[in-house]
């Protein structure tokens, strides 16, 4: 591939995951109004809608993941972002729960053919400092997506919940047009062979072999961990902040906006270093900072110190996701399977927040749900650093 065409590649995948992760977030945020305030279902119920697609995306990845590879990456990722936004057209048509939470299954399915595929087509044939750069720049664009999107997803709600999921459907639809037609214009892009065809020929041809490092299964750890809390950051704090805190959607949607701000900065700053790499104790140093930040702020309900939280949040979220996506790429031969793996540990960590918490928020308070958290992060801690002194002594 030629240098205005790798270049074009770039910044296609990078805005399509930047618009992709937005449309994503704005559905996620505006399903939790309409099932709490136009169906009127209960917290543990919009908790368990959560659960569900994202739930359905971990049982997808995980039985299709290889399936998806026989595929060109485009064709895969155009037929998830139209089935994407299907499905959430179809949410609005109905006022049934349980004929939600039907196409909430199919909105997890076809969600299921995106991230991995496109983290491995961004970080195909990648290693040091360009596997640096090209997962920074994908970390900050689906980051700044996520950021961005509470606020606008606060704006669209306040017409009415049904009006922000079709306008995030519009935008699925918008990104699989862009994608299309960018693949479409570039015979190199265009010409991408599937993942597992590129995987046999290094195999074959090149006798390329696997140099993994084990600091993937400790990083696998971390982002489960930031994404229990982001899970209940995004899908329980709105409900705190109207229910209990008396903050108004605006004002949720603007401290949701400082996290995501926070992390795009951090990942703009963690692309241009390189001492974070290859490193197990800052990895432990990340999670033992989420339990700290956990327990000072669980109790945190005005809206200065709920933001000071959340911007702390977004940096130490930053640090555990570059952990993650970086240590399961370094050396792997099969990016597209390490990067379902990655996607899968991280939608677990959504599921185990947003089941959870609903429950816990449900019965015992907000307060409560950063307390769970915070142990479970302790005690994830504790094990790894006990092996890790295990394995260095044996």
């Amino acid at each position: 591939m030629d240098t205005r065409q790798a270049k074009v590649q770039f910044w296609m995948l990078n805005a399509a995951s930047l618009l992709g992760q937005l449309a994503i977030s704005m559905v996620n945020l505006a399903l939790v109004y309409y099932l709490r305030y136009t169906l009127g279902a209960s917290a543990g119920v919009v908790g368990l809608a959560a659960s569900t697609y994202t739930g359905v995306y971990l049982a997808c990845c995980l039985a299709f993941g290889g399936f998806y590879q026989r595929f060109r990456p485009y064709v895969v990722v155009c037929i998830s972002l139209l089935g994407m936004g299907l499905s959430m057209v179809l949410v609005t048509c109905s006022d049934s729960i349980p004929i939600v939470f039907t196409f909430l299954v199919l909105y997890g399915f076809f969600m299921s053919m995106l991230w991995p595929q496109v983290e491995a087509w961004i970080t195909r044939g990648a290693e040091g400092a360009q596997l640096n750069r090209l997962t920074s720049a994908f970390n900050f664009s689906w980051s700044f997506g996520t950021g961005i999107s509470p606020y606008i997803a606060s704006f669209l709600v306040t017409v009415s919940p049904a009006f922000a999921l079709v306008s995030g459907a519009g935008l699925f639809a918008f990104i699989a047009a862009f994608v299309a037609l960018g693949t479409l214009s570039c015979p190199h892009i265009r010409a991408i062979r599937p993942e597992r065809e590129y995987i046999h020929d290094l195999e074959r041809n090149d006798g390329a072999v696997d140099h993994s490092t084990p600091l993937r299964y400790d990083s696998w750890i971390a982002v489960f961990v930031v994404y229990s809390a982001l899970s209940v950051v995004l899908n329980i704090f709105p409900m705190y902040a109207g229910e209990v805190a008396g903050m108004g959607e605006t004002t949720s949607g603007f401290l949701l906006l400082l996290r995501g701000l926070a992390t795009c900065a951090a990942f703009m700053t963690l692309g241009r270093m390189r001492f974070w790499q290859f490193k197990a104790w800052m990895i432990y140093l990340a999670q033992g900072m989420f339990v700290v930040l956990a327990l000072v702020f669980h109790s945190a309900s005005t809206p200065l110190s709920t933001g000071v939280f959340f911007i702390l949040f977004g940096i130490v979220f930053a640090l555990c996701y570059s952990f993650s996506i970086f240590h399961a790429a370094a050396g792997a031969l099969d990016r597209g399977r390490r990067m379902v793996i990655h996607e899968c540990v991280l939608t677990v960590g959504q599921v185990v927040g947003a089941s959870f918490g609903g429950v816990i928020y449900q019965s015992m308070g907000y307060s409560d749900v950063l307390l769970f958290l915070a142990a479970t992060a302790a005690l994830l801690l504790a094990v790894q650093v006990a092996v890790h002194v295990f394995r260095r002594r044996a």
